[in-house]
């Protein structure tokens, strides 16, 4: 059933008491042979059973639109949750509150009739008339990054036909979830970076081209290898030319976040929020320039790999699926043990990355990345101070800003 119905306290006295008035009343009507008492019994009667047919009945024919939805938002974003009841029985329901919670990253304003550190609770005026569709709304702003999923959800009313209330209690898992990404922050450096290994991507200024990829010709110059002329075009201008081919550069990134502490492997970094804000600008920055990146987070997720990780791919979804993992990470989130990411991470470079690390680092996590700069030469550090983030060169035993 969609609904769990549960009633009053005086609800089953209210049953006691009408049917021994109705004993009372056909005893009495047979001893003093009283033919009037018997409409009243009647009477009774009919309102006992009426009462056990809307007991039956109510909720069954009650139905909440629940489709798979997810709403999302940056914080300071704002947009309207709606509910949607139909009611197909004739009993109306009349005068009713209609309850439900919220994880706080999101607020409202209005209806709330309570709150903690982890939920809101709403309380709404309801009523749904018979064979009728009534539909909710409540504005709502996203407060701040995380995820809020619609839980708890009752719709308490009186009874129609007694002095007790109804509680109807939604069973099935409502799917409507609201996702609030992080706000990005700037992180000053990042277009200093520069790339000087072979890749894939075009640029107009590299040492390293793709030869599967030719531009044209031009005239050739005493310095071209000799294997470069494109013989076929010098017969055509009666003029030796060589093969120009697109210059190419690896431009993709490996962001690396770690969430814990120097001091504790177990315990999640106090500038939580900033991190995963740092991280979500230097996604933003790679996705508008075009560049792939992969995105390592130290939070603990079952599986053969035991920590977060968005594969390499680039473009507005990739985008999104980062902005998705950084939303969904807990501030109760287990951590995995930086030193053991990192060795798992480095047996997968098989090509030169810049590598950019987002947290504190510490010290014992030195002589691995201390060892990847012997293939790696592009490896950063993002350093916070209180109101910006610089990127700094990572050199050993010093670090140096990138700029």
């Amino acid at each position: 059933m969609m609904w769990q119905k549960e009633f009053g306290l005086t609800n089953d006295k209210n049953y006691d008491y009408l049917l021994a008035a109705i004993v009372v009343l056909v005893v009495i009507g047979f001893i003093f042979r009283k033919p009037i008492l018997f409409i009243v019994v009647g009477l009774f009667t009919a309102y006992l059973l009426l009462n056990k047919f809307y007991d039956k009945r109510i909720g069954e024919k009650l139905f909440l639109e629940n489709q798979h939805q997810v709403v999302r938002m940056f914080p300071g974003d704002e947009t309207v949750m709606t509910f949607e009841f139909q009611n197909h029985s004739m009993f109306p329901i009349l005068n009713g509150e209609f309850q439900f919670q919220t994880e706080q990253a999101i607020v409202a304003t209005n209806y709330v009739e309570s709150s903690s550190k982890y939920w809101n609770q709403f309380t709404l005026p309801l009523s749904v008339v018979g064979k009728g569709k009534v539909t909710v709304t409540l504005p709502i702003k996203a407060k701040q990054r995380g995820t809020s999923k619609i839980k708890n959800i009752n719709y308490r009313f009186p009874h129609l036909f007694n002095f007790d209330s109804v509680t109807l209690k939604y069973n099935p898992f409502f799917y409507m979830e609201y996702v609030v990404y992080p706000k990005p922050i700037q992180v000053k450096g990042i277009e200093s970076i520069s790339h000087v290994t072979a890749g894939s991507q075009r640029t107009n200024f590299s040492p390293f081209e793709d030869v599967q990829s030719p531009r044209g010709t031009r005239d050739y110059s005493y310095s071209d290898p000799f294997h470069r002329v494109n013989w076929k075009a010098s017969a055509k201008t009666q003029e030796l030319q060589t093969n120009v081919f697109d210059k190419v550069v690896d431009m993709s990134y490996v962001f690396i976040v770690n969430l814990s502490t120097q001091h504790s492997l177990n315990m999640l970094n106090k500038e939580l929020e900033k991190l995963l804000s740092y991280t979500a600008y230097l996604c933003q920055y790679a996705t508008e320039k075009g560049y792939p990146f992969e995105l390592v987070i130290n939070a603990r997720v079952p599986g053969k790999t035991p920590y977060m990780v968005l594969p390499d791919g680039e473009g507005k979804t990739h985008y999104v699926h980062a902005l998705e993992i950084l939303a969904r990470i807990r501030s109760q989130s287990m951590i995995v043990p930086l030193n053991q990411m990192l060795h798992r991470v480095g047996q997968k470079f098989y090509k030169p990355k810049t590598i950019v690390l987002i947290g504190q680092i510490p010290k014992e996590a030195d002589q691995i990345i201390d060892k990847w700069k012997q293939t790696q030469k592009n490896i950063f550090h993002i350093e916070s101070l209180e109101k910006e983030a610089h990127l700094k060169r990572w050199v050993k035993d010093a670090i140096y800003h990138a700029n």
